[in-house]
């Protein structure tokens, strides 16, 4: 069975939450999105109860081991159940990023997560190119599913400073 891709689930589920609204009213939809949060809440105490259960047979190495795979990893974090704290999973997802980049990649920074999910991550000025932004913003949506997206801020860019000839002093 092939993995599927969280985000694309997303979509579809926003799109589907949109069909519904478009056809049917708010009322419907608003019905709709309680069915999925109660969907979410049963399979998120299912979840919790297969952690408990694994921690207790065999202790956290197998919870750390499965939460690895980034389908079962995502659907952990989702429900807040990931045994790997969201600041060292982003730490992990920039270095990942950096490795991946190679020279360009250099000088990426986490600068935080705001108060709405948001991951703030700081690129050097000259380092705007879509592709950096596209590998930060996979990495991290790879490894924290449970942030809401990333938005970059651009580091100023540095002065350089030359040896001006001195006075009189022929160039």
């Amino acid at each position: 069975m092939t993995a599927p891709d969280p985000a694309g689930l997303a979509a579809r589920i926003d799109a589907v939450l949109v069909e519904v609204a478009a056809r049917a009213g708010e009322p419907a939809r608003a019905a709709v999105e309680d069915l999925v949060r109660d969907l979410m809440r049963f399979y998120g105490s299912g979840l919790a109860r297969m952690v408990e259960t694994m921690e207790a047979g065999a202790g956290p190495d197998l919870v750390h081991r499965v939460a690895a795979d980034p389908v079962v990893g995502g659907l952990l974090a989702l429900h807040d159940l990931h045994p790997v704290e969201l600041s060292t999973r982003l730490r992990h997802a920039l270095e990942n990023a950096r490795r991946r980049l190679g020279n360009h990649g250099t000088g990426i920074e986490l600068t935080g997560v705001d108060g709405d999910g948001m991951v703030r991550v700081r690129i050097p000025a000259g380092c705007g190119a879509d592709t950096v932004r596209d590998v930060v913003e996979a990495a991290v949506t790879e490894l924290a599913p449970d942030t809401e997206g990333v938005v970059f801020d651009t580091a100023p860019a540095l002065l350089t400073i030359g040896m001006r000839p001195s006075v009189g002093t022929p160039p």
